[in-house]
């Protein structure tokens, strides 16, 4: 491996802590108070901005721009919310200069991947399922800029090996650091103190075997996204795995008819 897991924990660490605000934010929505949560979020900028920014984007359809944070949490619901906090973490992964994917519209995947999360775990399964694996809609899109990082750190020696033989950047990914995608994402969403459970889907949705319907989901929306022309930069992060549409088969046949 050219980039030892020590090098991916060093990289890990070096992510500034989570301030007071947002962990105030965050235990708030846990518990279910919405407008004590957006107070929190109104006191850290910018949490406040990124918010913003996600929700008035074209992936949400809101009628006018809401600027107001309780009218915000209010407008999208508690889970939402609590993704969108996730997101602002995210910020804190992105890399200052994107060296792989320079061409990539994070801030669209962002918005859309979290929508789509939502919109089709309620659709496949049912409300109680999405609020119970909600973070996974911020988690998968904050690994896509982890993934840039690892690298682009190491862009001289990459350019070297797709010279030689051309490759996928997901085998790369799994050839330089031992790690897929998912599995990464398992990691931050150790960094994050997740729940092991959904640890355990996110690391799932490589769908090697593919049994979990959570994680078929997870892998079929990132196909599904990074196969649209504004993201296929990250398309070939991962090898798509048909036979975890069997799990999802009113997400595969909605999608494939266009409704």
């Amino acid at each position: 491996m050219l980039i030892s897991k020590e090098e991916i924990a060093k990289y890990l660490k070096e992510i500034p802590p989570v301030p007071e605000s947002v962990q105030a934010c965050l235990k708030y929505l846990k518990e279910g108070e919405l407008k004590k949560a957006a107070l929190e979020a109104d006191k850290d900028f910018v949490l406040k901005k990124q918010i913003e920014s996600v929700v008035n984007s074209a992936y949400f359809s809101l009628p006018n721009k809401v600027k107001d944070t309780v009218q915000l949490f209010s407008m999208i619901g508690l889970e939402m919310a609590k993704n969108l906090v996730y997101s602002y973490l995210v910020s804190l992964l992105q890399p200052k200069e994107w060296k792989i994917f320079k061409n990539f519209n994070f801030r669209d995947f962002q918005a859309s991947f979290m929508k789509h999360f939502e919109d089709f775990s309620i659709f496949e399964f049912r409300e109680s399922e999405y609020k119970k694996y909600s973070e996974i809609g911020a988690i998968v899109p904050a690994t896509v800029c982890v993934c840039d990082s690892l690298l682009g750190d190491k862009k001289e020696k990459l350019e070297i090996v797709l010279n030689s033989v051309p490759l996928e950047y997901g085998t790369l990914l799994k050839r330089m650091t031992g790690f897929t995608l998912f599995g990464l994402a398992g990691e931050i969403a150790k960094m994050w103190g997740l729940e092991n459970d959904k640890i355990k889907v996110l690391e799932s949705a490589e769908c090697i075997k593919c049994n979990n319907k959570v994680s078929a989901l997870t892998h079929f929306l990132f196909f599904y996204l990074s196969s649209k022309p504004q993201f296929i930069d990250i398309n070939s992060l991962i090898e798509f795995k048909a036979e975890c549409v069997d799990l999802i088969p009113k997400t595969y046949k909605r999608i494939i008819n266009g409704s």
